[in-house]
């Protein structure tokens, strides 16, 4: 007797393959939520899904092997939208991990800032502080996580570079309170001891342009910009306000020595006119300038020219004396 195998349903075991190997990716895919997965939304639809290929494998009616196909392209849908869950769940943890990491990174920039001595300074870092603020206070309010949390992402990305500049504002703003201030103290010292109200004025404008100057540099954040920028026009007030002040009582003493040589030589007329006129020039607020780019010069001739009365004066006397 001869015994027949039954027939192979071929499609059904097709079907049962394309079904294992799906449920094999749902399971994969179904892991990727972690401890918690049952906890998750995909959890009821994987158990679900599972109960029906179940039931579908143990049917024997043909219409199993179209139940079975169905639930292929079912699997493949769980599929994708378990994979969008998970990019939900990514972002959904990623943008409260990047939250509390950016706000404390802003939070303690904010008190650097607080440490800058220099207001100019102070007002740069602030402004740039609260543009990164602004930022992420706006991704904070955004309704979707992934939206939020890549503006979170960028933010964090760059706060090593605000950092970074914020750190160099701080060695600037330690310069600023030790070399430039007592740089600056020293040219305003000597701009006091002016005589000439006038001077001093023309003088502490001088300084408003250091300022402009240090304000202009401040952006690049760099020590040695700022000294570049402020230190030799602060070295060039102070230079001419010293002078100003101890060229004014060395001049009338001067005055004074070249009157007497005139005086020794006949007092000539040409001579006697030439002395009139520096000492009213000195009397009346010397030097009449009101560019400071014109003290110097103003200061330089007027030495000048007495000298030269001095010495022709000196000249005076010894063809008087023949």
């Amino acid at each position: 007797m001869t015994t027949k195998n039954a027939p192979v349903d071929k499609a059904r075991q097709q079907a049962i393959a394309k079904v294992d190997a799906v449920m094999k990716q749902v399971d994969e895919s179904f892991k990727i939520f972690g401890p918690e997965r049952d906890k998750t939304t995909s959890a009821p639809d994987v158990k679900d899904f599972k109960a029906k290929v179940e039931a579908a494998r143990k049917e024997a009616s043909p219409a199993a092997t179209k139940t079975l196909l169905a639930l292929v392209k079912n699997g493949e849908t769980l599929l994708k939208t378990m994979e969008k869950r998970q990019a939900e769940a990514f972002w959904y943890y990623r943008r409260r991990e990047l939250k509390d990491k950016v706000s404390a990174a802003l939070a303690g920039a904010l008190l650097d800032v607080g440490k800058i001595g220099d207001s100019a300074l102070s007002k740069l870092m602030f402004a740039e502080q609260s543009a990164l603020r602004a930022r992420m206070d706006k991704a904070e309010k955004m309704k979707s996580d992934a939206d939020g949390g890549s503006e979170m992402d960028d933010l964090d990305d760059e706060m090593p570079a605000f950092q970074q500049r914020l750190k160099s504002a701080l060695a600037v703003s330690t310069w600023l309170g030790s070399g430039f201030k007592s740089m600056l103290a020293l040219a305003e010292s000597a701009i006091a001891s002016v005589p000439s109200q006038r001077c001093r004025t023309v003088l502490k404008a001088e300084l408003d342009f250091v300022e402009q100057a240090k304000n202009g540099a401040l952006p690049k954040l760099e020590v040695k910009a700022i000294q570049s920028a402020t230190l030799p026009m602060l070295r060039r007030v102070q230079k001419v306000a010293t002078r100003l002040s101890a060229d004014g009582s060395a001049l009338d003493r001067e005055l004074i020595r070249v009157g007497k040589l005139v005086k020794d030589a006949g007092a000539p007329a040409e001579l006697s006119a030439r002395l009139k006129k520096l000492a009213q020039e000195k009397a009346a607020g010397w030097p009449q300038v009101r560019d400071f780019e014109d003290f110097e010069k103003a200061l330089d001739a007027f030495e000048k020219s007495l000298a030269e009365l001095a010495l022709a004066a000196q000249k005076s006397q010894v063809a008087t004396a023949r």
